[in-house]
């Protein structure tokens, strides 16, 4: 006799394994930001030439955020929000009488 499977079983599976990957993959950023991290360091001290690929986040120096290329302004060599607070931090919400 043949398994009846439930049409909402069907759709709610592919749901499922997609928000587990997203779960994944956001854990990961953080290990893939560390290895390219440690990688960068070591070419740098065997003196090789930098790994080939392309560049998908920079780390301000200013804040220690990831950022995207595109919002990291590489001749004032910093993010798009420190560059518009001038790199102070924020005043946490303290009330200014």
């Amino acid at each position: 006799m043949p398994t009846v499977v439930p049409p909402a079983l069907i759709a709610a599976v592919p749901l499922l394994v997609g928000a587990a990957l997203i779960l994944t993959r956001l854990r990961l950023a953080g290990l893939r930001h560390a290895y390219r991290e440690t990688e960068a360091v070591l070419r740098s001290v065997l003196r090789l030439p930098p790994a080939s690929g392309r560049v998908c986040a920079i780390r301000c120096p200013w804040c220690f955020r990831w950022v995207k290329p595109r919002r990291f302004d590489l001749r004032r060599m910093s993010c798009r929000s420190c560059i518009s607070t001038l790199a102070r931090p924020g005043r946490g919400g303290d009330l200014c009488l």
